[in-house]
């Protein structure tokens, strides 16, 4: 019975260690050991939780919430970083906060239509949390223009198509590939 319960939760557990990874992250100094590691920890329990509860047949919508959660916090606590120690010209800030308003309002919207927290697991929002994850990369490679770039218009795409989809959707599919994939 114990070893059910555990296996039911393997997922949802490897989900939970991205919220401490990101505590992790932030407390550690910038781009040591310490931020790195977590860095790399938190990635791979993003890649890996979704791939283990398919595979264990232990997909749950609680689950997707909690996934969806460690995935915003994991998000917040690159946001978090960068803000302390990236110098963030005014049109990153301009973009970051209308970005967040529109993401805001997809959620307020599912969340008034729905009654739930209603994030999606779209192929574009993958896609920008993907490149959210490879933030510090990015400006290691490519410089802050580049970077916040390439992150400003993917989170502005992917936004934008939860926005539409949330509004025209008459049921919450938190699976939703995108607004042109069925």
């Amino acid at each position: 019975m114990r070893g059910d319960i555990a296996i039911k939760n393997l997922a949802n557990g490897i989900t939970s260690t991205r919220f401490l990874f990101a505590v992790g992250m932030m407390l550690a100094a910038p781009f040591s050991t310490a931020f790195w590691t977590c860095y790399l920890c938190g990635g791979i329990s993003d890649l890996m939780d979704g791939a283990l509860a398919r595979r264990l047949k232990t997909q749950s919508v609680a689950g997707a919430k909690l996934d969806s959660a460690a995935d915003l916090f994991f998000a917040a606590a690159i946001a978090v970083f960068a803000v302390r120690y990236l110098p963030f010209p005014i049109w990153l800030w301009i973009g970051a906060a209308f970005i967040a308003a529109l993401r805001l309002a997809g959620y307020a919207i599912g969340f008034v239509k729905h009654q739930t927290f209603s994030a999606l697991h779209t192929y574009a929002n993958k896609a920008t949390g993907a490149l959210i994850f490879t933030f510090p990369v990015l400006y290691a490679a490519l410089g802050l223009t580049a970077a916040g770039v390439i992150l400003c218009a993917a989170a502005l795409l992917s936004s934008l198509e939860e926005l539409v989809i949330t509004i025209n959707a008459p049921v919450l599919n938190r699976d939703c590939r995108g607004i042109f994939l069925k």
